[in-house]
């Protein structure tokens, strides 16, 4: 069982959820092509936080996440 997991893994990651996510319009976004770090885990490209968007997303909303910085370790 792999440890790079988010911490609501098991979210359905389709393709009518990823066209909800913020992450690629994040000022934080560490990586191109990657997204629903909240479902898949944060990444290893993570940068400096610059401000998040996680609480403004939708999916976040839908699936009443808590929390935000989704993509940082």
């Amino acid at each position: 069982m792999s440890e790079n997991r988010g911490k609501y893994f098991g979210v359905c990651t389709s393709y009518h959820h990823s066209k909800g996510c913020n992450c690629p319009r994040c000022p934080s976004y560490p990586e191109k092509g990657v997204f629903m770090f909240c479902a898949k885990g944060s990444s290893a490209k993570a940068k400096q936080k610059a401000g998040c968007l996680c609480a403004d997303c939708e999916v976040h909303g839908k699936f009443g996440f808590k929390g935000d910085y989704f993509c940082q370790p």
